[in-house]
């Protein structure tokens, strides 16, 4: 059985995330900010609830397995033999999916369920991306680190690494334009602009953003903290400026905003395409290790 989950249920979705607190940030931060509604409002209502639950008849086994269905879709812990049921749920609803996301066990049997039945098509499939976390440094090893990133950022005339401001937004801009249209294939621009803009202000003004410039001014380096929930971050939208890739700059400047960001959270994680093996080499350099496995499907 699927159905809206409702207040009635929170017991159960928290005991779901915080099993993997990691792997379930996405989810975690999304309940802490929109919450589940009172039974009573999902009368009549099929999509009134953010969060999908997957109980059995009765629902005396509990919560079996759970989906966030926002403008994504990301299951939380899915067994296959439930994937065509949420499948079924959410072509009832008509309405439009933008992607998939998360542990790759999870979602690859969604869409498979979606894609046979549902007629929809993909722009892109990226079946295994490996999810990492940051490992515990020792201290005297990264204060040693920390002067060496120092001292080849500044021979090379990059800024350290700091918090974004409000004034940085105009010169942040374009990067973070550009740090998209590398990572998904298209420009945000293309699609909603202004929606685009108002989120790297938002990313900015909450203090989500870090960056590094060159002598000139310009924003050679930023990250973003993307989600956040109780001392879990996740980082998305690593970009260095292709002028200064090939020169060893990417690690000292990955390190630093890592500094920077750990201040604030126990962990950092994020998540990186298979096929991007520059990428997986400057993680595993900087300290990330893999803890599981996502996959994207991008609608």
């Amino acid at each position: 059985m699927v159905r809206p989950l409702t207040t009635d249920d929170a017991p159960g979705l928290r005991a779901i995330l915080d099993a993997d607190p990691v792997t379930h940030l996405f989810a975690a931060e999304h309940l802490e900010r929109t919450g589940l509604p009172r039974p009573s409002r999902l009368a009549g209502m099929r999509t009134a609830s953010p969060f999908l639950g997957v109980l059995d008849a009765d629902g005396g086994a509990g919560l079996l397995g759970a989906v966030w269905f926002g403008a994504n879709l990301v299951p939380l812990r899915l067994s296959p033999e439930h994937a065509p049921a949420v499948a079924a749920w959410v072509r009832a609803t008509r309405r439009p999916i933008s992607s998939l996301f998360g542990p790759a066990a999870d979602v690859l049997p969604l869409w498979e369920a979606l894609r046979e039945d549902g007629g929809l098509r993909a722009f892109d499939v990226r079946p295994e991306q490996p999810l990492l976390a940051l490992a515990p440094t020792d201290p005297d090893r990264r204060g040693l680190r920390s002067r060496r990133d120092r001292a080849r950022l500044h021979d090379a005339g990059v800024s350290p690494v700091r918090w974004a401001e409000g004034e940085d937004v105009s010169r942040l801009f374009p990067a973070a334009v550009a740090m998209f249209t590398e990572e998904v294939g298209y420009s945000p621009l293309e699609r909603d602009p202004q929606g685009y803009r108002q989120r790297v202000i938002e990313g900015v003004m909450d203090r989500r953003t870090v960056l590094a410039l060159d002598e000139d001014g310009a924003v050679v380096f930023k990250t973003d903290v993307g989600l956040a929930h109780e001392g879990v971050c996740q980082l998305q939208g690593v970009w260095l400026d292709p002028r200064l890739r090939g020169r060893g700059l990417s690690e000292p400047l990955l390190r630093q905003a890592c500094s920077l960001i750990g201040a604030r959270y126990d962990t950092i994680s994020l998540y990186v395409n298979s096929y991007n093996a520059p990428a997986r080499a400057l993680y595993r350099a900087v300290g990330f290790e893999r803890i599981g496995t996502f996959a994207t499907v991008l609608l």
